[in-house]
C-alpha cells in the first residue's frame, strides 16, 4: 500500500490487506469453543443451559466477549474504506445487502428456529415438530417471553444498520479535501500511546449509558452497545483514512497486548474469588479500555504477521462468512443432546467444540454446492469462490 504525504494512497482493486481477512477468520473459528462454553455458563445467549455455571469458562466468556465481536467491527470499518475506492455508493450498498441482509434474513427462517425449537423442547415449554414450531417461533412473542431470537446473527443486522447510518458520510470522507483534514486532525494518534485518547470518547457513552441499556442486543433498546460498536466501525474507517494510525497500531502491538493482560488479570482474579468486580459504576469504562488494548494487539500483531494469502486462506476466506451463520447449529444440537448427559463438563465442553467444527464445514461443502441456496448464506459461487486465484496470491 503506498503512502501519498501522510495519507493512504488508494489501493488497487487487485491488492488486499490479507490480515483484516485472517483476523476475520480467527475470530470466526474462535466463535466455537467460545459458543459452547456458553452452554456451561449463565452469560451471552445460548440456547441450551448446562444446570450449573463453571466459573473458569465465565472468566473467559468475560475476556473475550469484551473484544472478540468488537475487533470484527473495526475490520468491517477499514475494509469499508478499501471497498469504497473502488465501488460506488450503489455497488457497495447491493453488496452489503447481499453479503449481510439477505443471509440475515436466511439464517432468521431456516437457522434460528431449529436452534429455538431444541431450547423449548429442552426446556419443557413445547411438545410437536419443527414443521409445528414454526409459526410459533414467529408469532409467539420475543425470548424469553416468546420463541423469537435471532441470536448471534445480531452482529450482521446491526452491521447492516450501521452501513446505512454510516454511508452518507463515508461518502463525504472519501472527497480528497475532507481525508487531508482527516488525516491532519487524527495525526496526534499516530505517536505511540496517543492512540489511546480514541478510547475515552466511548468510554464515556458506556459509562452513562451502560446502566440504562444493559443490552440484550436487540437493536431497538440496546443504546450503550449500538453506539459502542457504531463508534468502532467509524474508528476503523479513520484508521484506514490515515494509514499511519494503523502503523502506530502495528508498532505498539507488544505493549498493548501488555497492557490487554494487565487490565485483565486483576479484574479476573476478583471475579473468581467471588468477590465479583470492585470498579463499581467506572466498569464499564475499564472494560473500553481492555477492549482498545486487545484490539490493538490483534490487529497490530495481524498486520505485522498475517499480511499474505497462507496456506488454505482461500478456502477459509471464501468458508468464514457462511461458517459464521451456520456453526450455532451443530453447537446448539451437540449441547441438547449432551448438557444433560452424567459426562464432567469438562468432557462435554470438548465434546461439543470436536462435533461443532467439522459439522458447520460439512454444512457448508453441502449449501454452496446448491446456488441457490449458497447465495442466500453470501457464498460465492464455487468457481470463483474457491477455484479462482488472484494474480498476488499465485506469485507469492
Amino acid at each position: 500500500m503506498q503512502i501519498v504525504g501522510k495519507m493512504a494512497g488508494k489501493m488497487n482493486q487487485n491488492d488486499r490487506a490479507y490480515y483484516l481477512d485472517w483476523i476475520r477468520i480467527g475470530v470466526i473459528l474462535l466463535l466455537v469453543p467460545f459458543h459452547s462454553a456458553i452452554t456451561f455458563t449463565a452469560r451471552g445467549d445460548g440456547f441450551i443451559r448446562y444446570p450449573q455455571s463453571v466459573p473458569v469458562m465465565d472468566i473467559g466468556l468475560w475476556f473475550l466477549s469484551i473484544w472478540i465481536m468488537p475487533v470484527l467491527f473495526v475490520v468491517s470499518g477499514v475494509a469499508s474504506y478499501h471497498a469504497l475506492q473502488y465501488r460506488t455508493r450503489r455497488e457497495y450498498l447491493r453488496e452489503r445487502r447481499a453479503k449481510l441482509l439477505i443471509p440475515f434474513l436466511a439464517g432468521l427462517l431456516l437457522v434460528c428456529p431449529p436452534m429455538a425449537y431444541l431450547r423449548a423442547l429442552f426446556m419443557g415449554s413445547f411438545e410437536g415438530s419443527l414443521l409445528q414450531f414454526y409459526p410459533h417461533f414467529f408469532t409467539g412473542g420475543v425470548y424469553p417471553k416468546g420463541y423469537f431470537n435471532w441470536g448471534h446473527l445480531w452482529f450482521l443486522i446491526y452491521l447492516y444498520v450501521f452501513t446505512l447510518i454510516l454511508l452518507p458520510l463515508f461518502m463525504r470522507m472519501m472527497r480528497e479535501r475532507t481525508r487531508a483534514l482527516v488525516v491532519t486532525a487524527s495525526a496526534i494518534l499516530e505517536k505511540g500511546m496517543w492512540i489511546y485518547l480514541a478510547a475515552i470518547p466511548l468510554m464515556f457513552t458506556q459509562t452513562v449509558l451502560s446502566p440504562f441499556f444493559p443490552g440484550h442486543y436487540n437493536l431497538f433498546w440496546d443504546w450503550a452497545y449500538f453506539t459502542l460498536y457504531l463508534g468502532l466501525v467509524l474508528y476503523g474507517f479513520l484508521f484506514a483514512i490515515n494509514d499511519r494510525i494503523l502503523d502506530n497500531i502495528q508498532r505498539i502491538r507488544m505493549v498493548s497486548l501488555g497492557l490487554a493482560i494487565l487490565l485483565f488479570v486483576p479484574e479476573a482474579f476478583l471475579r473468581i474469588s467471588g468477590m465479583g468486580t470492585a470498579l463499581g459504576p467506572i466498569s464499564p469504562a475499564y472494560n473500553v479500555l481492555i477492549l482498545f488494548a486487545s484490539v490493538f494487539a490483534a490487529l497490530g500483531y495481524a498486520r505485522q504477521f498475517l499480511n499474505q494469502p497462507y496456506r488454505f486462506y482461500h478456502y477459509l476466506h471464501n468458508a468464514s462468512f457462511p461458517f459464521y451463520i451456520l456453526h450455532f447449529f451443530p453447537i446448539t444440537v451437540a449441547s441438547y443432546f449432551i448438557a444433560r448427559s452424567d459426562l464432567n463438563v469438562w468432557l462435554k465442553y470438548p465434546i461439543i467444540v470436536v462435533f461443532a467444527y467439522p459439522s458447520t464445514l460439512a454444512l457448508y461443502e453441502i449449501i454452496r454446492r446448491v446456488p441457490v441456496v449458497g447465495s442466500l448464506f453470501g457464498i460465492k459461487p464455487f468457481e470463483e469462490g474457491i477455484l479462482k486465484r488472484d494474480v498476488r496470491a499465485e506469485r507469492a
